[in-house]
Order: structure tokens, then sequence, then C-alpha cells
């Protein structure tokens, strides 16, 4: 199986990672262009976002065909390509599995729209209404309902997009479809699959007519997020696919806990890793992004409690977490986390370390070792259906003013993380010689690989040594985790203690100078690995920079 525990992944959306055949879209083989420098990350792995045939509702996640490529990426002999060629640098591929539901333009559900009798109609959740009231007052995580109207008093489920419609897993039939497409591509040579949102495939038994104790649209989340048979469904795929392939899984689930994560990929559990979005959504309200009520404010204090919670959690249970800073679902992470302005090589820098040297697998997001940060966006800038769905649904059930409904969505849209990757300061960043689908962070002149590449210190250069180092000291993937500093406010510092070294990380969260004492057991005996500024003697008593970062390898353990 792929080692994922001694791994680091590295995340493509396609779309906007290179363009080989400038028509303004990122393709596959513009991914294998790039290949080398994904490479020299020291990535073990590409988790490739959607290349599947889709009409692009929701930017491939909305598949009408799981074992045909979308032609804007390229082809399926492109694809193999692909495999082949990471595999030959020593890269694996995961890929995408989008099984909680299909596009509506999938001829599974053509089918069952054309034919109540036919046999796909059971292959989605389809529940009688009337001719003008949905089934329950259920909302869909984009806002709306979260039922779209088939014909007369039928209606059928939809949790996300109008055109995604969610797949009926009580029924054997689906769950022997999905099988078909897992061996697809694990026979094509993949290492494995993320899937995504795959703690809401069950839906409570008898989809009740609201929920009783909420007034008005509500969300669902007590009817389909963690029910009993998410994990027998998929113990069921990985015992007659998964295993059979000595295959990875890694699990993207709504509003994961600790128990849904000790379900799902303990030591028995169907799943070998998950993602928390504890971290990612820190300063959100109730709602999700979406909701501002706490302003987006977040502490230096919550991001501890966060890093603390879940390294606890997976030294308790023995479970495997994703650790990533950025992804494709929330806006990049340096203006929430760091600074993004005076001090953005410096905090990007300082959270690359965070990153890599927590219990977990360490993810990187396409541009982020660059230091890529969000653009300024209008509305004219928006791309995604999630954009333009909630902040019509901000307006028209919060009654959020327009105005207001457009600033928060600029701030949150998922299009502030899908701009091109920033090769170079050419025309449209190096990305294409087409205008591209979106539009390019006007700060690519500066920011770019090509520039960073000749900088010995750039973020870029900090991300390979950090890398790489992860790779070489075992303690930061197997080491136990323990924290030291615990009620400082604004300093995170912790040890990562293997069986033949132990590894100290000291981080300075804010953007100030702060005053720290050390054990005297720490101070002893450290060596210096790496820093954000100049390399430091350790010091009982120290005073760090801002977002001032270090690791240090004690010696005799």
């Amino acid at each position: 199986m792929f080692d994922y525990k001694h791994a680091v992944i590295y995340q493509v959306w396609p779309r906007s990672f290179y363009d080989s055949n400038h028509d303004g879209i990122g393709d596959i083989n513009g991914i294998r262009a790039k290949l080398p420098h994904i490479r020299s990350l020291h990535c073990d792995a590409i988790w490739l976002s959607p290349v599947y045939a889709s009409p692009n509702d929701d930017f491939g996640y909305d598949i009408s065909d799981y074992c045909s490529i979308n032609p804007e990426f390229g082809t399926m002999e492109d694809l193999e390509a692909l495999i082949q060629e990471a595999d030959a640098l020593g890269m694996k591929i995961i890929m995408d599995l989008v099984v909680n539901h299909t596009s509506t333009s999938h001829a599974w559900f053509q089918k069952a729209l054309k034919d109540p009798s036919s046999p796909y109609r059971d292959y989605y959740i389809f529940r009688k209404g009337t001719e003008t009231q949905a089934p329950n007052n259920w909302i869909s995580f984009f806002g709306g309902s979260a039922w779209q109207k088939a014909e007369q008093d039928m209606w059928y489920m939809t949790l996300y997009t109008k055109t995604q419609a969610d797949l009926n897993w009580t029924n054997p039939a689906v769950i022997d479809e999905i099988v078909k497409i897992t061996d697809f591509w694990l026979e094509k040579g993949i290492a494995g699959f993320r899937m995504d949102t795959i703690n809401t495939i069950d839906k409570i038994e008898g989809l009740p007519s609201k929920n009783p104790e909420k007034k008005g649209l509500q969300f669902a989340d007590d009817y389909v997020i963690d029910r009993p048979n998410v994990r027998p469904y998929l113990q069921q795929l990985r015992d007659r696919s998964l295993s059979r392939y000595d295959s990875f899984a890694l699990g993207e689930g709504v509003m994961t806990t600790e128990a849904s994560v000790r379900n799902l990929c303990g030591p028995d559990g169907p799943l070998d890793m998950m993602f928390h979005f504890d971290l990612a959504t820190l300063g959100y309200g109730a709602l999700g992004k979406y909701d501002f009520r706490k302003g987006y404010i977040i502490t230096d204090r919550m991001i501890k409690k966060v890093t603390r919670k879940w390294q606890q959690e997976q030294m308790r249970d023995h479970t495997w977490i994703g650790n990533y800073l950025s992804n494709h679902d929330h806006k990049r992470h340096l203006d929430r986390f760091g600074n993004d302005r005076k001090y953005r090589v410096v905090s990007a820098k300082m959270l690359a370390l965070y990153n890599f040297t927590l219990i977990g697998t360490p993810l990187i997001y396409q541009g982020e070792e660059i230091g890529m940060t969000n653009p300024k966006l209008k509305k004219s800038d928006w791309r995604d259906y999630e954009a333009f769905s909630s902040s019509k649904e901000m307006t028209n059930m919060l009654h959020v003013p327009a105005f207001l409904a457009e600033k928060i969505t600029n701030f949150v849209d998922r299009d502030n993380a899908r701009t091109p990757v920033q090769w170079n300061s050419h025309q449209y960043a190096g990305f294409s010689d087409h205008e591209p689908w979106i539009c390019v962070n006007p700060d690519y002149l500066e920011w770019n690989v090509e520039s960073q590449e000749k900088q010995s210190d750039s973020i870029l250069n900090f991300y390979r040594t950090i890398s790489r180092i992860h790779h070489e000291h075992d303690c930061l993937v197997t080491g136990s985790w323990s924290e030291l500093l615990e009620t400082h406010p604004h300093v995170l510092a912790y040890l990562r203690k293997g069986e033949t070294e132990t590894a100290l990380v000291v981080l300075n969260l804010s953007g100030f100078c702060q005053k720290i004492k050390l054990p005297d057991a720490c101070v002893s005996n450290a060596q210096s690995a790496l820093s954000n500024y100049e390399t430091r003697t350790i010091e009982a008593q120290m005073r760090l920079k801002p977002y001032e970062a270090h690791l240090w390898f004690l010696n005799g353990n």
C-alpha cells in the first residue's frame, strides 16, 4: 500500500494549475509538464481534483460519467500517461471519488427522470411532496431548498447544487456501480481515492417532513451527517474493491468530529485517513463561512486549541488525519492565520513549519509553496456556484442587504483559492497564453515560481527544505506530540518524541514580539534544524520576533 503516513501530498486543482494548450483552462498535460516542480517539493503523491466528464455546475464535483475525462482537461490517454510519468518520478496519483451524488446529466439520473418505473429511479432519493411544496424543510449546504421538483408532486434530493442529485446508498445496485468505478481506476494504477463529503452518504430512514425542533427552512445536518450506515457502506467498498488493490482511502466529511474520525479511520476502520475542518473554519459562525456573526476573528488561542484537540485525539485513538492550510474549498490561508502584507514571507514559512511538524500527513495546495494570497475579488470575478447561490440566499432568507452579502462573499468565496498558479512574471502569470477562465492575482509580477527559484531564502525553497526534513526524521511522522507553554496566549510549542530523537517546535503565531521561557531540558542539548529568520542558538529565555518559527532536534532524546 501507498505509505501515506510518511508521505507528503500535493493537491492539484486542474482547472487553475497549468494550461498546456492555451485555451485558458488548466489541463492534464499541463500537470504532466509541471511534474518536476511537484517532485522538487519532495512530494510522494498528487491528489487530483475531479477531471471526469462534467457539465461544471460545481466545477467537476458534479460528475456525468465517472469513467470518462472532461475534454477540457484532455483525454484518457493523457491521464494514463500522467499516472505513468508520476510513477516514474516516485509519485502516485490519488483520484477524487465523488459518490454522495451525481450530476443530473448522468445517464443514471436521466433514465430515472424519464421513466418513474425505471430501476434507476431507486438509484436516487425521490420523495413525494405536493405540487408546490418540497417533501420537507431541509436546505442544501449551498443555500435554498435541498429538493428539486421532478414531476407533479415528486421531488429529488440535492444537498449541494440543484444539479447534484444525491445517490441512494440503501440500494445495493448503487454500491455495485461504485465498486465498478473504483475498480476501473485502480486497474489503471492509481494509489487510491480522496472521498468527497463521504459522511453524508447515509440519510435517516423515512426522511421526516421537517426537523420537529426547528421552524422554517433548516440544514438537514442531524439527518444526513455521520449516520450509522456510513461505516458499513464504506466497509463494503473496502472489502469488495479497495482491499483487493491494497489501495489508500482518504475521507472528507461535512463537520467532521473526533467521533467520526475514530469510527471511520481507527485501527479497524474502512478509511486510512480523514480531514477535519476545525482549523479551516475558525472564525465562522454556526451556519458556516457565510455566517459573519463572529466577525471572522481568529485568535492565537483558537489555533492552539484546535491543534491540541486533534493532536491529542490521534495519540489516544490511533487515528490519522491529513493536515492542510488551504484547499480548493476555502480561501487561501495566509491572511487568516498569518500576515500577507508586512510579514508575508516569514508567516508563510512559520505556517509551513507548523503544518509539516504535526502528527498526520502534510498536504500542500497548489501555489501555497510560493505564498499565493487571496485576490481582491469583485462580483464580476465570481465563477463558483456557491458564491452566487449563498449570496442570493443571504439576502432572501436572512435579509442581509445585497451590498453586505456581496462583501461577505468576496471575502469567503472559494474563487479566492482558484486563481491560476503564478509560474512567472509573463502575461497571465505564465499559466497560459490565453486569458484564463478566472482572474489572475495581480501580484504575480513579484510573487511567482520563477522568481523564487532564484532566491535561496524564498518561501518555495523553505517548503522544499521542510518537506525534506519531514522525510528524513521519523520522529516528525511517528513520534508522540506533547505541548509546552500551554498557557502562553501567542506561542505554540511542542515536542515530537520518537524512538531515537526528539524534535522541538516553537512558533510565534502573532505579529508581535513575544517572550518565552523554555524548560532547561530542552535548552541544554538542542541543535537548530530550520528557522524562518536567522538560525539561533536556543536559550532558556528568548524574545521571539513576529511570526518567528524554529525547529530544533534534541540530542540524547
